[in-house]
This record gives structure tokens, sequence and C-alpha cells, in this order.
């Protein structure tokens, strides 16, 4: 059983390797939209913290850089981070003065349980466009991203277009399990289910859709009452496309702690909404069965081969596919990658234990809560 267990594991990592590494060849040449319809992107920051916008500044002027006389973006500043925020808005609107930069500027609290989609609503009387665009902050695009994306939201024929994402960098070690989780983890899995057809739900990265499908099929108390919006707005836009082209995440987590905390958020909200789907890892870890084995038999060498065996099989893999995205590791994070195989086990197991998950200084004990609840003042 064992031995069928590890071929499973083996093959997906195979699979895994091939989708990745098939992802990356050029795409074609850009498209573009045969109408170019009026385009608002929506951006709403984060309470900022000690390092300021650093997180956010590449991502922002990516999409800034792009704006044409059709688009727009609004960007969302709590009161209290303007005074970090402004010197880099004058900065980009010297750098590009045809770009349009609306900035909302907010102090009350949230309305919503769901801090991001309590900002998405104040934003959204302010869009103009007739496609909106929601795109996490920290969210980097290739060149001539807006054009390709109007033309692929054009003639994919669905209600809404979302895009993959990669890690591609690891400024600090414990940044390594985010980068693991997204480019090992769940990105082969998205471009599996890319080649399979459409699919329902949406990536938070990028989500394009039209503001009448929107107000038409999605209420905003919904939304808000869910830790993972894009997947409910998934639901309702379907069906969904998932992009050909991939953008580019920043893991950002500087310690251990935090680092934990956000893997283990990742997880659990994955277990929380697909839970049969999150089940069905366990074919892909046959680090689990070994471990039990070890267990079992702890004076009997062979398991102990067996469990590391499986181990570095998993390391290599997810090396060779964090290569295949363009990652590169220095050499603590390459260390650290060995231990990688038995967290990524031991979470998965954590997730099907009872208990909540802190996001914005937030419990959440499922993935959705009541429509208003209330929230710290901004």
């Amino acid at each position: 059983m064992l031995i069928i267990w590890s071929c499973a594991g083996l093959l997906w990592w195979i699979i895994s390797w091939w989708l990745v590494t098939a992802a990356t060849k050029p795409a074609g040449p850009i498209l573009h939209p045969s109408e170019k319809k009026s385009l608002t992107i929506f951006k709403p920051l984060s309470p900022l913290e000690s390092g300021g916008l650093q997180i956010e500044t590449r991502g922002l002027e990516s999409f800034i850089a792009q704006l044409d006389e059709k688009s727009e973006l609004l960007l969302g500043v709590h009161e209290a981070d303007w005074p970090e925020v402004m010197p880099f808005v004058q900065r980009m609107q010297v750098a590009y003065p045809q770009a349009r930069i609306i900035i909302v500027r907010r102090s009350e609290v949230d309305r919503l349980a769901n801090p991001k989609i309590a900002w998405q609503m104040l934003l959204a009387p302010h869009a103009t466009g007739q496609l909106w665009l929601w795109s996490d902050a920290d969210i980097v695009v290739p060149p001539e991203f807006l054009k390709q994306a109007r033309a692929e939201f054009e003639t994919c024929g669905a209600e809404m277009l979302t895009f993959p994402y990669a890690v591609r960098a690891v400024p600090y070690t414990p940044a390594l399990l985010d980068a693991l989780f997204v480019n090992a983890e769940f990105y082969p899995g998205v471009l599996l289910l890319r080649r399979v057809g459409s699919v329902d739900f949406g990536l938070g990265a990028a989500m394009l859709f039209t503001r009448d499908s929107f107000l038409r099929k999605v209420t905003w108390e919904e939304l808000g009452s869910s830790l993972a919006d894009d997947f409910i707005l998934g639901q309702r836009l379907q069906p969904v496309r998932l992009s050909t082209t991939t953008l580019e995440t920043v893991a950002y987590a500087t310690d251990w702690p935090e680092a934990f905390a956000h893997y283990f958020r990742w997880k659990k909200t994955v277990c929380w909404c697909r839970p049969f789907g999150f089940a069905a890892q366990v074919v892909a870890m046959p680090v689990l069965g070994w471990i039990g084995f070890v267990l079992w038999n702890l004076a009997n060498p062979l398991a102990w081969i067996g469990l590391a065996t499986m181990v570095q099989i998993d390391v290599l893999f997810a090396l060779l596919i964090c290569r295949a995205t363009g990652c590169r590791l220095n050499g603590a994070a390459l260390l650290a990658t060995e231990t990688w195989s038995l967290w990524r086990v031991l979470f998965w197991v954590l997730c099907w234990l009872p208990g909540p998950i802190k996001w914005r200084e937030k419990s959440w004990r499922g993935a959705q809560e009541p429509a208003f609840a209330p929230s710290r003042p901004i």
C-alpha cells in the first residue's frame, strides 16, 4: 500500500512540474481587444505597518504604468496612512501623467466582517468603468497586462476572468512557507484546472468582470461575511475562466510565527471552502503514510529509509517547481526546505481540527461570518 501511495505522490509531482514548466513558455503575441471598454481597477490598501508601502509599491506601479485614457485606478487609503502614501502617489503622477489615479480616504470602522470587501464597497461608487478589476495591492503584473486581460475577457465567453499567481522571490527565509504553498501546492492544481475548462471560483490576485454582472448577481452582504470573498465571487459569477497569464505575488513574512500563521490561514481557508478537494490532497502526501509506518516500526531501518526518501522527493520537486516559476532560493531557504514536507503534513492534519483562524485582528470560525460583524476602528 505504501509503495502504491508513494508512486501516486511521485506521479503528481511529475505532473505538477510538467504543468508549471509548460506554463512558463511564451503564450503567443499580445492580444488587443476589438473594443476597448472602460476599466476601473480596485486597489484597497490594508492598514500599513512599520514597513510602510514597501510591499505594495512595485505592484501598484506595474498597474499605474499601464493606465490609458479609458482606465482608472481607485486607491483606497486609511486616513492614518495618507502621510506615508502621499509621496508615492505624487511620484506616480509625475512619472505617469496620463494615469488617472483616484484616491479614496477613510477613517470610519469596517461595516462588514471582511475588511477587504468593506473597502471595495466604499470604492465602488467612485468607479466609472464598464469593467471592474479587483486585485490585491501587492500583485505585480507583466507589461501589456491590461490590454491582454481586456482582450482575453472579450473572447473567453465567461462572466469572470481570474488570474493564476506565483511567488518569484523569497526576501526572508520564513517567507519560504508562502512560496512553497503557492508555487508547489496551489499553482500546479490551478494550472490543471485551467486545462479542464471553466471553474467556479476566483483568485484574489486579480478578477475581471463587468460592473453590470456584479450588480445583478452579487450582494455586498454575502461577500462581506465571507473569509474567502474571491471564492464566493466566483460562485456567483459563473462561468469563470482561468487566464493564460500568471501574475506575481509577494511572500513577505519576516519571522516564523507570522509565516506559520499565514500558511495555516491559507490552508484552513481552502479546507473550509473545498473540504473534499482538500481531503483528496492526501493522495499526493505519502509522507503521512511513511510517518505512520515509522511510528509503528521505530526499530525498522527500512521505515526510516522510506520516510527519508519520500521527504527528499518532495523537496526535490518543490525546488524544481520553484525554479520553473522563476523563484530562486538562498542557502538558508534551501536548508529550511528540508523540513517543509513534514510541516505540510502536520498543517494538513491540523486543518481538520476545530478552532478559529485569525485575519486582520479578527477570529474566523468558518468560511462565513455574520454580515455586519463589528470591527476595530481604523
